[in-house]
């Protein structure tokens, strides 16, 4: 436990460690089987296909949802992953392991999440929507490629944290080089 941090002070990080965590679990059960319960409901699909994404004419059979499904998986699989990396994070801080080269490592990967979900996000919708759309007849078939805010935002955040953990891995060094001093 390092000494410049209070025992109450430990005492807050280790209840939001343990707050957190169960967030990132939750979340992680979620969004990892959402996609599953979304795709296998055609009627599901079809409301949120026509009247959220704005696609008018698409093909509800199993290959196509199937397809769409597959290509959903890949931002899914970002975000379960970069949730995995929070549950670790804050593992480490619940343990007192603050200044360290481990939680930085998993900002970091918090970070690169981030960044590739921003690419992750339109890509996964594009390939959804081609799959949707491919049996449709010719001229009627979508190619659709959209990038929002959101998209911005996940790759600025992923930037802030990529810059955070070098911060906190230098941080780490530092406090390793003035320990082996003692």
């Amino acid at each position: 436990m390092p000494d410049s941090f209070s025992a109450d002070g430990l005492r807050r990080i280790r209840r939001l460690s343990w707050v957190v965590r169960l967030l990132s679990l939750a979340g992680a059960l979620f969004i990892g089987t959402m996609p599953f319960l979304f795709w296998a409901q055609p009627d599901w699909v079809a409301e949120v296909v026509t009247q959220q994404w704005g696609i008018p004419k698409i093909q509800l059979d199993m290959q196509a949802r199937l397809g769409a499904m597959l290509a959903s998986l890949l931002p899914a699989g970002v975000v379960v992953f970069a949730l995995s990396q929070m549950w670790a994070l804050f593992g480490c801080f619940a343990r007192g392991e603050l200044l360290a080269k481990l939680p930085a490592s998993h900002l970091r990967r918090i970070g690169v999440a981030l960044c590739l979900l921003a690419a992750a996000q339109p890509v996964g919708r594009t390939l959804a929507i081609l799959a949707l759309t491919l049996g449709n007849p010719e001229g009627e078939r979508q190619l659709w490629l959209g990038l929002s805010s959101d998209h911005y935002l996940s790759l600025l955040f992923g930037l802030l944290l990529l810059a955070l953990a070098q911060v906190l891995h230098e941080a780490a060094r530092v406090a390793d080089e003035n320990a082996e001093f003692v």
